[in-house]
């Protein structure tokens, strides 16, 4: 893609304003895959010659474990085990790489759902591509960490909304995963434990929404905007708005591929924006 004439603005307003055994498995898939990247580092290789034991169950604990690296080197062997025998380790498989939130894995979980045969891994197939492509589930905080923010997006052009919504969302979160003082909430994460993940870092939450306003190709350019309301998380008391904009000049109409860049640069830019309001505040 060309590089792009860019125009940015911002503007500030502070306010007020199952079985037994199944639960086991998916009890140890949990812990497992809350755990720090950095516990598994360096582990890779190992882990993915686990993928071969003649144990489902070692072959399962490995899938969890590479979903839980966060390194997309875990891609490679999970991809491989997604034609496994054991459905348990194959539902396996698919979590660890939704996980991941990696590309990758969305591509060899597409062509993995084309063969398989049993509909409750294919209805999990399906869950981890959403996910991936709103970027997996984001690590733990960090004990550097001072924010703990959680992302909303709205869609307001005639682009689907998980592919906004995705593209936002990762823009966002791995800006804001750059930052040490950064952490993110999962997606749709319930109150309660939203208050606990604060309480136990001793962490300040914000709630970022972020409008992606239609895209204007007005003049022969390109003008994509974001309207990003800053909340306290989870109680949501106004704290701040601003509204980062980039052009593009000489833009030709639905240039998806101008719009996808500058939604990305955008999305960044909202969160130097935040960083700014919070280390303010």
């Amino acid at each position: 893609m060309r590089t792009p004439n860019v125009l940015v603005t911002l503007s500030l307003r502070f306010g007020s304003l199952a079985s037994v055994k199944r639960f086991s498995i998916l009890a140890a898939m949990v812990i497992l895959l809350a755990l720090p990247r950095a516990a598994w580092a360096g582990k890779i290789d190992d882990l993915a010659k686990q993928l071969a034991s003649d144990d489902y169950r070692v072959r399962t604990q490995a899938a969890l474990t590479l979903g839980a690296t966060a390194d997309v080197a875990a891609t490679k062997p999970l991809c491989g085990a997604l034609s496994d025998s054991n459905q348990t380790v194959r539902l396996a498989v698919v979590a660890a790489l939704g996980k991941l939130g990696k590309d990758e894995g969305a591509t060899c979980l597409k062509k993995a759902k084309g063969s398989e045969k049993d509909s409750s891994v294919k209805t999990a197939i399906d869950k981890a591509i959403e996910k991936i492509a709103l970027g997996g589930d984001p690590p733990p905080p960090r004990s550097t960490a001072k924010y703990y923010v959680a992302i909303q997006v709205t869609n307001k052009t005639k682009r689907p909304n998980l592919e906004i919504e995705g593209l936002v969302r990762k823009a966002m979160q791995e800006k804001l995963l750059a930052n040490s003082a950064c952490a993110v909430a999962p997606r749709d994460e319930p109150n309660a434990q939203a208050n606990a993940v604060l309480k136990k870092g001793k962490l300040k939450g914000y709630l970022l929404i972020a409008s992606v306003e239609p895209f204007d190709y007005a003049g022969g350019n390109l003008k994509v905007q974001l309207k990003v309301t800053m909340w306290t998380y989870p109680d949501k008391s106004l704290k701040a708005e601003f509204s980062p904009w980039l052009k593009m000049q000489g833009a030709s109409k639905n240039d998806t591929a101008g719009e996808t860049e500058l939604l990305k640069m955008t999305g960044s830019s909202a969160i130097d924006s935040f960083i700014k309001v919070a280390n303010s505040l």
